[in-house]
C-alpha cells in the first residue's frame, strides 16, 4: 500500500538554494482510477500534475490557486486546482484526449485566492507553440519572478523544484558573489536527486534521509491529496441556475430526473425536476 503523497521542503545554505521534492505516488494512482484518460493523454496529465504541483510551496496559509491551461494546438483544456493545505482538483477535457503534445499554443491562466479577499489575482500567459514542460518553469519566471525550475522523474511519479534564493549579506564582506543559476544546480545535484527518484520510495524517513545526507536542512512537509469539495447540494444549486436561464424542461429533456456529473471526481448526482421546481418557486 502506497504511503499517501506529501511535498518535502529542504534549504541547501551552502548553496543558498530551497529544494522541494514532490512524492506524488498516492495522488497519481488515485486520479487514474477517477480519471478515465488513457495512454499518452494520461501521461501527459501525469506529468502536468506532477509539475503543477510544486505551485504549493509558493503559497501561504489561506491561500489557494488555480491553473487554467486553454490549448488551441492541439485543443485541450486542463484545470488544476490547489491550495496551502495541501488540497488539489483537476480535470482534464476531452475526457478521451490521447495525445502528448510536445509544443502547446493557446493560453495560460494564473488565478491566486487570497483569504479575507473576494477578489483574485490573476495573470495571463500566451503559450506560443511552447515545449509543454516549460509552461509552469514560464509561470515562475513570469509571474513569480523567481529563478527555479522543475524537473520529473522518468522512473517514479515523483519530481523536484530547485528555487534559487536572494542573495544574502549583500554588503557584507562575507555576501555570496557568485551564485550557481538553477539550471547549474540542477547539473550538480541532478545525480543525487535522480538516484532518489529511482527508489521510487514513499516513505518519509527515506527521502528526508537522502536530503540530509547531502548537507540540506529539513524544512518540513504537508500532504497533498485529491479531494473535491462538490456536493450535492451544490450540484442542485447549479442545475436550479441553468433552468433559470434556459428553462426547466430545455434541461430536464421533458425527463423527470436527470443524472448530474461532476467533471473533477466523476461523481453522479440523480436531480429529479420536482426538487428543482420547488426551489424556484
Amino acid at each position: 500500500m502506497l504511503d499517501e503523497s506529501r511535498l518535502y521542503s529542504f534549504l541547501d545554505r551552502e548553496n543558498n538554494f530551497t529544494v522541494h521534492f514532490l512524492d506524488g505516488q498516492k495522488l497519481i494512482h488515485d486520479l487514474a482510477i477517477i480519471h478515465d484518460v488513457k495512454a499518452k493523454g494520461f501521461a501527459y496529465f501525469r506529468d502536468s500534475i506532477l509539475t503543477a504541483q510544486n505551485l504549493i510551496s509558493l503559497l501561504k496559509a489561506g491561500e489557494g490557486m488555480g491553473l487554467f491551461i486553454d490549448s488551441i494546438d492541439p485543443y485541450f483544456k486542463l484545470k488544476i486546482e490547489m491550495n496551502f493545505a495541501g488540497r488539489m482538483r483537476t480535470l482534464l477535457m476531452p475526457e478521451e484526449f490521447n495525445t502528448f503534445p510536445k509544443k502547446i499554443t493557446g493560453t495560460c491562466r494564473l488565478s491566486k485566492v487570497f483569504p479575507n479577499n473576494p477578489t483574485p489575482y490573476t495573470s495571463v500567459i500566451e503559450l506560443n507553440d511552447i515545449d509543454f514542460h516549460q509552461v509552469v518553469n514560464k509561470i515562475l519566471q513570469d509571474s513569480y519572478q523567481l529563478k527555479a525550475d522543475i524537473h520529473i522523474s522518468e522512473e517514479s511519479d515523483q519530481s523536484v523544484m530547485v528555487q534559487q534564493l536572494p542573495k544574502a549579506n549583500i554588503d557584507k564582506e562575507e555576501a555570496v558573489v557568485t551564485q550557481l543559476s538553477p539550471k547549474e544546480y540542477w547539473l550538480k545535484n541532478q545525480k543525487h536527486i535522480q538516484d532518489l527518484f529511482s527508489k521510487s520510495t514513499t516513505k518519509q524517513e527515506d527521502i528526508q534521509s537522502h536530503f540530509e545526507a547531502l548537507g540540506f536542512t529539513y524544512l518540513g512537509s504537508k500532504l497533498v491529496e485529491f479531494k473535491c469539495n462538490c456536493s450535492r447540494e451544490r450540484m442542485v444549486q447549479s442545475i436550479a441556475s441553468l433552468c433559470n436561464s434556459s428553462g426547466l424542461n430545455e434541461i430536464f429533456e421533458n425527463k423527470n430526473e436527470l443524472e448530474a456529473k461532476c467533471d473533477y471526481c466523476k461523481t453522479y448526482y440523480l436531480i429529479t425536476k420536482d426538487e428543482i421546481s420547488n426551489l424556484n418557486s
